[in-house]
């Protein structure tokens, strides 16, 4: 099964390893996505479950990402929903573990949906896509971002809103998505996607509070400890919150160039953009 990624999105292959896929992306110059991943980065350990940086470019005019490439929840929801189903629980606590690490180092995804987690062959997943992700504490912001189903009530209502709290919002929302297409019981997953779900968005809990109470808090406990990078790539707060979900295609005859002619990298064709 492959994953399913936008046409914005290159499969590149490095020539020492060409049997091995990754994917470039390229960064929007609006979005604080590359400053993101580097701040991720530069702890250690690396969080279990956010997406690893492995490399960066820089042309005259774009940025761009080299990351792995993994099969998305989505995809695995439609094209291989019994695996994925068979290690649901183990899923479930990543997104919690992954997006509470994020939350104590107050950044705000803003775009939680099944298209932006992936999960490798052993099912560990990961968080994708920080293009609108911004850094903040708990104050209130106003704007449109995330996807349509997957965004808190207060952003549909177009409402000032916490992006911590709109964060909390997605993942009850995922949960509950995941349990109901398994047709599985739920349990205590089901009780925290309906806590996280509340209306009001001061009534969800902490992701950290909920980390807390998982089965298994070894990996929890380990990023919580995690130390600082060496050098704190700050996160622009002000440009970030006047970010747009809309995303640039890029040019595929100009990125392919680029690719070999700076990496010596063989560039595949983009696959069709995800409707």
């Amino acid at each position: 099964m492959q994953m399913q990624i936008p046409s914005h999105i290159l499969t590149v292959y490095q020539p020492s390893a060409p049997s091995k896929e990754f994917i470039a992306k390229k960064v929007r110059e609006e979005s604080n996505e590359l400053e993101i991943l580097k701040l991720l980065n530069g702890f250690h350990p690396r969080a279990e479950h956010i997406i690893a940086l492995q490399d960066s470019l820089q042309t005259q005019s774009t940025s761009w990402a080299i990351l792995p490439r993994m099969d998305s929840v989505a995809d695995c929801v439609r094209f291989s929903p019994n695996e994925l189903f068979q290690n649901l629980d183990q899923v479930c606590w990543g997104l919690i573990r992954g997006v509470a690490f994020l939350h104590k180092l107050c950044i705000a995804h803003r775009d939680i949906k099944p298209h932006n987690l992936v999960v490798d062959r052993n099912f560990c997943l990961k968080i994708i896509d920080f293009d609108i992700a911004m850094q903040v504490k708990d104050e209130e912001v106003y704007g449109q971002c995330g996807t349509k189903h997957w965004q808190a009530p207060e952003i549909e209502e177009k409402l000032t809103y916490s992006p911590i709290k709109a964060d909390r919002w997605s993942i009850g929302r995922v949960l509950q998505y995941l349990l109901y297409e398994s047709e599985k019981d739920g349990g205590d997953l089901m009780a925290i996607a309906r806590m996280l779900m509340a209306h009001i968005p001061k009534k969800r809990p902490s992701m950290l509070e909920v980390a807390a109470s998982l089965p298994d808090v070894g990996n929890v406990g380990s990023e919580r400890k995690v130390s600082r990078p060496r050098q704190n790539r700050g996160v622009d707060e002000e440009s970030a919150k006047s970010l747009r979900v809309k995303k640039q295609k890029l040019s595929d005859n100009n990125a392919r160039a680029v690719f070999a002619e700076l990496h010596g990298q063989k560039i595949a064709q983009p696959m069709a953009r995800v409707h």
